[in-house]
């Protein structure tokens, strides 16, 4: 019997494969799209960074859930919700505790580097826009944060991860999703293979999220929280990106200690505070039920 390339017909749809090319294309073509159309209309994206990064929040914010969306109900015929996205008695705790999680992990890794001399603050104050500081860090906070974890969780931990794993199962999911993570971020400014690897491993960070709860919510809240702390409040490069912050400082030492001018997820400093992201993460869950971590070292299917 000829087994059907593109058609599962057991489950009515197309192979996990060709749905995830699908979920790309439309998001990709809704990019070029929408990117046009600010470029029509507003005749660029604005020169200052933190209006830029409003208006790319708000392209991002429509594209991923269209795109999620679209792909979720004629390709994977599922809902959203099922992607992780439950409301429950925990969602809120699960996104402070995340976010929270990540501001005492930038912190340790900022405290760390000024103890060991390899970080010296110049100054306490935020910088680099015409833009009040209040709406500055307010806009920072949504437009890098809430919206990129949001956003970045739902297409990664949530669309992709869960189709890799219904095609390919979970043991080779992850490691292909935490391989795919670290290849993307090597596209940005002053990346190399130990932020591509380190962040490799950070997208493990986020996928334990999901694992530990079978919701979205804690993996949004670490990833909004890494973002907003890293960058808008200590003042470090996120992922290669120059930030407008409230902190500014110098580096100096090894960059594969520091990151350097890609921001720590670029150095081994980052290492030590995965683990404690990890351990409390575990904690914090342990009494969940019916959660893909079980079934997963269970070797049962999802």
């Amino acid at each position: 019997m000829r087994t059907n390339i593109f058609y599962n017909p057991s489950e009515n749809r197309l192979r996990a494969g060709w749905r995830i090319l699908l979920y790309l294309i439309i998001q990709i073509g809704l990019s070029i799209l929408l990117s046009n159309l600010v470029k029509l209309l507003l005749g660029g994206f604005p020169e200052d960074r933190t209006w830029y990064i409003a208006v790319r929040a708000i392209l991002v914010l429509i594209i991923v859930p269209i795109a999620v969306g679209i792909s979720r109900k004629f390709f994977d015929k599922k809902s959203v919700v099922s992607l992780g996205l439950r409301f429950n008695r925990l969602t809120v705790w699960d996104l402070l505790i995340g976010f929270f999680l990540s501001g005492l992990m930038v912190g340790i890794i900022f405290i760390t580097l000024m103890a060991a001399g390899m970080l010296e603050i110049q100054s306490i104050h935020w910088s680099g826009t015409s833009m009040p500081a209040v709406l500055g860090i307010l806009v920072w906070f949504i437009g890098i944060g809430v919206v990129v974890g949001l956003t970045e969780e739902m297409a990664f931990r949530g669309y992709l991860l869960q189709n890799l794993q219904e095609g390919i199962g979970m043991t080779w999911a992850i490691i292909i999703s935490c391989i795919l993570y670290g290849v993307v971020h090597m596209s940005n400014p002053n990346s190399s293979l130990l932020s591509g690897t380190l962040i490799a491993v950070i997208g493990f960070l986020r996928i334990f999220g999901w694992l530990r709860t079978g919701q979205l919510w804690l993996s949004m809240g670490m990833h909004a929280g890494w973002n907003f702390f890293q960058g808008p409040i200590f003042g470090f490069k996120v992922s290669g990106l120059k930030i407008e912050s409230l902190i500014q400082h110098s580096l100096s030492g090894p960059k594969w200690i520091t990151g350097g001018v890609f921001g720590p997820e670029a150095g081994i400093v980052v290492l030590p505070v995965i683990a404690l992201g990890l351990l409390v993460m575990y904690f914090w869950t342990v009494k969940r039920e019916n959660i893909p971590w079980i079934k997963w070292n269970s070797w049962e299917s999802l």
